[in-house]
């Protein structure tokens, strides 16, 4: 499989990487392995990738989907306030003038600088502190679960030893 599209919370969660939300990574820094094929050992990784890593099946097997992150996001997650309820627009480290206007000029935009559950809100937008589980990074990356589900197949296939994922990030 080629690259995946970029997504933090996956990159945290597995590897520890960007790792925003505040994960326990499942296999953090580890190298290339050891025995990896010499397909593998032979590509030319650029200056810019680091991060290389690994992850077997049994690994991802035992994932507890519905286990939360030990701390909150650093991100705040902003949400459209409808009719239907709030709608998520997404997160990130800063949110510019509508958020400072409500949240004070000198407010520090890291979600985990306050407690799970603090909100701003403003017109129609609201700011919240959150923390997420394994299972938000699932639902938000189809990619993934299909990554995953491949690697399931592949395990119950060759044997679950037998089945790894070797990654690496750009800047």
């Amino acid at each position: 499989m080629d690259a995946l599209p970029r997504h933090y919370d996956a990159f945290g969660l597995l590897f520890g990487v960007r790792n925003y939300a505040g994960f326990e990574p499942v296999s953090p820094g580890r190298g290339l392995p050891e025995d990896a094929s010499t397909e593998l050992l032979d590509l030319r990784l650029a200056d810019s990738e680091h991060g290389h890593t690994w992850v077997a099946w049994p690994q991802l097997a035992r994932i507890d989907w519905s286990a939360q992150a030990p701390r909150v996001d650093d991100r705040i997650h902003e949400y459209k306030l409808t009719s239907k309820g709030p709608r998520f627009i997404g997160k990130a480290g800063h949110h510019g003038r509508a958020w400072r206007a409500v949240a004070g000029e000198h407010a520090d935009p890291r979600g985990s600088s306050y407690p799970e559950g603090t909100e701003w809100r403003a017109a129609d937008r609201m700011w919240r502190v959150e923390r997420l589980s394994h299972g938000d990074v699932l639902r938000a990356d189809p990619l993934l679960r299909a990554l995953l589900d491949t690697m399931r197949d592949l395990a119950e296939r060759y044997g679950d030893d037998n089945v790894r994922l070797a990654v690496w990030f750009d800047s």
